[in-house]
């Protein structure tokens, strides 16, 4: 019965991606077209992905083992965290510096499995989880928004610099799903991260009531 309620929600999430897409992107670009670099949060923000690069550069040549490693702990608090969602409970995580990782979990058989598979390339771990924290704890300074430029730059460079579909992770999931899930959950997740910066935590609130509304709204227009 589960297998059957995850392949029916699955078909139901593809169906809706283009709906999503357009609610998300909407509410997506009015948060960027209120974007000011004269403002200090983006300017933080920005501060805070500039310095990646160079950090990025040396520590790739200091402490090459380290920083591998940190990249693929990463990688797989990913899958952990995606799969608790879907009560999927952690039995064991193996993280390595040149041999890659591996997440065990047990519950509910193959129940969302596919988002568990992909979801390092669209989930920023440490970007959201710094975002969840400042919202529910009303946490919210210059150098909170320039650590969470500096993560945010760290997921897109060490996750997408490895992504192609000889990846095992995006053949497991299946090219079809994979090439319609990415794009609009990583809009999505990006999308959230960009209206915190550029509002507050009351902003990063309203990104996901707006674009899901926008989302029923462009429906309800085709349906009608």
């Amino acid at each position: 019965m589960l297998k059957i309620i995850s392949k029916i929600s699955m078909i139901l999430f593809l169906c809706a991606v283009p709906f999503l897409f357009y609610g998300f992107g909407a509410e997506t670009l009015r948060t960027l077209s209120s974007m000011s670099l004269t403002d200090a949060r983006p300017l933080a923000f920005l501060v805070g992905a500039g310095l990646f690069f160079p950090f990025h550069f040396v520590a790739k040549r200091i402490i090459p083992a380290t920083w591998s490693y940190l990249q693929t702990l990463e990688h797989e608090l990913a899958h952990l965290l995606i799969g608790l969602l879907f009560l999927k409970i952690p039995i064991g995580i193996r993280v390595s510096a040149h041999e890659g990782g591996e997440v065990r979990q047990i519950g509910f058989g193959t129940t969302g499995q596919t988002w568990v598979t992909l979801a390092p390339y669209f989930f920023p771990t440490v970007s959201i989880f710094v975002v969840v924290v400042a919202y529910f704890a009303s946490f919210d300074t210059k150098i909170l928004l320039g650590f969470l430029g500096f993560t945010t730059a760290f997921h897109l460079i060490t996750n997408w610099a490895e992504t192609s579909f000889r990846q095992p992770d995006l053949q497991k999931a299946g090219i079809l799903k994979t090439l319609l899930i990415l794009p609009v959950m990583n809009l999505i997740c990006y999308g959230a991260v960009f209206a915190f910066v550029v509002g507050s935590s009351k902003d990063f609130g309203k990104f996901w009531t707006n674009g899901f509304a926008e989302t029923v709204n462009v429906f309800l227009k085709i349906w009608r």
